[in-house]
């Protein structure tokens, strides 16, 4: 089957890693897939299966370009392809994807990586238009949380919903180089409001832990984070080395402490799913979507703490002086089958027309 799968934009994120993970699945399991990005934002250490095609409608991102031709580049795009079936990640790549397949009679799959209250209101009238057009046909969301968050937003329309979680693919250099070595604790994503890496700096000025804090990721908090290391006396044991390439990051896991993340929102954290497979002890907000990544049946794979208690994660660095903390096993069984890449594939394949699985 030709299959098209659109993004945004082409960068090392969340997102373009599921897609891509999708796109390499497709051509094992004998498909046609082709990568669409909207625009290119950065390099990125992605493997790409040499079956998949891929097109950028945009050499990088101009706003105004990224308004007025995605909609016409990405049609021509799928008519190339031969599209039989479109899936698309990202809001941007849902919106142009939905009217693309409406205007070529493609049956189209959206992903919603967030939940709806991070979407602008006018990005949530256009999708909610769109799908009273009938311009989509599934709508797949990345936690049970997200698709809680989106309960009263489809109401009415005749839509079929699934939650799809993300995987982690062993082949993409999961353990291709060995652990870093070090006394440290780990986190990662991008240096912004979102990952509120600020409370870690805080909590570690007032942990007994001495070990340092490390933070893999860029962003356009990265001056703001040194100011406040070097305010609370902590910038000596806080590294910010930017981002790493996939086996880099999973090296980091490895040898890390622990893994903190409190982010004040999240859709699904590959990040954190990562450092789950890897067996890294995970401590992460009480936000709905990281509660949903760590728990199975009621028990938790490590620790779930208040978003804006510091001093809650001040106690749970300052523990790790006297030792690692072990996660529970049982729980990694069960998570380990949920984030495989197995499942995944499975769940993206029942959505496929049905004459063509």
């Amino acid at each position: 089957m030709r299959v098209a799968i659109v993004v945004t934009q082409y960068e090392a994120g969340g997102a373009q890693k599921a897609a891509i993970n999708l796109a390499n699945g497709l051509v094992r399991a004998g498909h046609q897939p082709t990568l669409v990005f909207l625009y290119k934002k950065a390099e990125a250490d992605f493997y790409i299966e040499p079956g998949v095609v891929v097109e950028y409608l945009l050499a990088q991102k101009q706003p105004v370009s990224l308004l007025l031709l995605s909609l016409p580049r990405l049609v021509s795009a799928l008519r190339r392809a031969g599209a039989e079936c479109v899936i698309a990640f990202t809001h941007y790549a849902n919106l142009y994807s939905a009217l693309a397949g409406k205007l070529l009679g493609v049956p189209v799959v959206i992903s919603h990586r967030n939940p709806l209250f991070s979407y602008g209101r006018l990005a949530r009238l256009a999708d909610r238009w769109l799908a009273r057009l009938g311009c989509l046909s599934t709508v797949t969301y990345v936690s049970g949380a997200v698709q809680d968050s989106f309960s009263s937003h489809y109401a009415g329309q005749s839509l079929e919903h699934k939650v799809i979680y993300n995987c982690v693919e062993q082949r993409n250099g999961l353990e291709s180089l060995p652990p870093i070595q070090g006394d440290y604790i780990l986190a990662v994503g991008r240096l912004s409001e979102q990952k509120n890496h600020e409370l870690l700096i805080r909590a570690l000025s007032r942990s007994c832990y001495t070990g340092n804090l490390v933070i893999l990721g860029e962003g356009e908090r990265r001056e703001a984070l040194e100011a406040l290391a070097r305010r609370l006396g902590v910038d000596s044991r806080i590294e910010m080395p930017g981002v790493r390439s996939n086996a880099e990051v999973n090296a980091w896991l490895r040898g890390a402490r622990a893994f903190f993340m409190p982010s004040r929102y999240e859709g699904m954290s590959n990040a954190l799913l990562e450092a789950i497979i890897n067996r890294t002890y995970t401590v992460v907000s009480d936000v709905a979507p990281q509660v949903e990544a760590v728990t199975f049946e009621g028990e938790t794979y490590g620790e779930v703490l208040a978003i804006g208690d510091v001093e809650a994660w001040a106690a749970s660095m300052s523990e790790l002086e006297d030792g690692n903390k072990i996660p529970c096993p049982r729980v990694y069984d069960a998570l380990a089958k949920r984030y495989s890449f197995e499942r995944f594939m499975n769940d993206f394949l029942s959505l496929l027309p049905a004459k063509t699985r």
